[in-house]
């Protein structure tokens, strides 16, 4: 086995970071060669982060929603945050292939628009300029020179868009039309978080019934549109705390929740410590 990995942060228990307070972020990024002799990773919780992975060379089997696939060289796909993690060799075959884990509150927007949501896996071809992508986004984390972070993020920008133009060429019927349904809704709650949203609105600006904008909205994002204001929201607060020293009443306002109450509850319900903890952990942290 041949591998190189860099890291942004040491992780000692494999299990990722989740930070919302960057717009995107890479925690780690690297390759792997297998040869011919049967190896599969296997991580039953999942990450906290994303997981991204681009089968260069040979056949791999990865499985997506709790069903096995076997992917063919130049494939991408993709394996949310807390999902189980299952890839590997396919007959004992050798492979190569990159692979980023990835955080931040955008990262959801730029999956969406790079049509990786809907399917987890698109097929974009063996293509030079995208290990190049991966060198260079490996080249960042490893030296770590000044803005590394932007840096290395803005490639994994990059590389979203490439797929995303493959699929706008290579005609993802449905998933594009699907994508432009939703699109709209999505750019509308990061916008208007702070405001009262309701579902009915976010239909009506993707031009469908509520049953069928939500459907369509969870197999995009895999939530609902309820979960998703609420997890952006909590994303924003997060944000404030790290980077402002208002109180806990003015940021549970400026993030949408009327009641502070309510927003420390469901804060603690998600983050496992109170909001007043999480801006005490990155004030000592700073």
């Amino acid at each position: 086995m041949e591998f190189e990995s860099f890291y942004r942060l040491i992780d000692e228990d494999d299990k990722g970071f989740n930070d919302p307070g960057h717009y995107l972020l890479i925690n780690s990024v690297g390759y792997y060669k297998f040869e011919s002799f049967f190896r599969m990773t296997h991580r039953r919780q999942g990450r906290k982060d994303f997981y991204l992975s681009y089968n260069h060379t040979g056949p791999m089997t990865a499985r997506l929603r709790g069903q096995q696939r076997i992917l063919d060289p130049g494939s991408f796909f993709l394996i949310r945050p807390f999902e189980e993690q299952y890839y590997g060799h396919h007959r004992e075959q050798e492979f190569f292939a990159y692979w980023v884990h990835f955080t931040g509150y955008g990262a959801e927007e730029l999956l969406h628009r790079a049509g990786l949501l809907e399917s987890q896996s698109v097929q974009t071809g063996v293509d030079g300029r995208t290990v190049e992508l991966f060198e260079a986004m490996m080249a960042e984390v490893r030296d770590k020179k000044p803005g590394y972070e932007l840096a290395s993020s803005s490639l994994l920008s990059y590389l979203f868009s490439t797929i995303a133009r493959h699929n706008a060429r290579d005609g993802g019927f449905d998933a594009g039309r699907m994508r432009n349904d939703i699109y709209e809704s999505i750019k509308y709650i990061h916008d208007h978080y702070a405001e009262e949203i309701y579902v009915g609105r976010l239909a009506e600006l993707s031009h469908l019934s509520v049953d069928r904008f939500t459907a369509l909205f969870k197999r995009i994002t895999s939530t609902t549109p309820q979960q998703y204001i609420l997890r952006f929201r909590l994303q924003r607060a997060c944000e404030l705390m790290k980077r402002t020293s208002m109180n806990i009443k003015q940021i549970s306002g400026l993030a949408g929740f009327e009641d502070q109450l309510y927003f420390s509850r469901i804060f603690k319900k998600y983050y496992r410590e109170t909001p007043s903890q999480y801006r005490a952990r990155f004030q000592d942290e700073g």
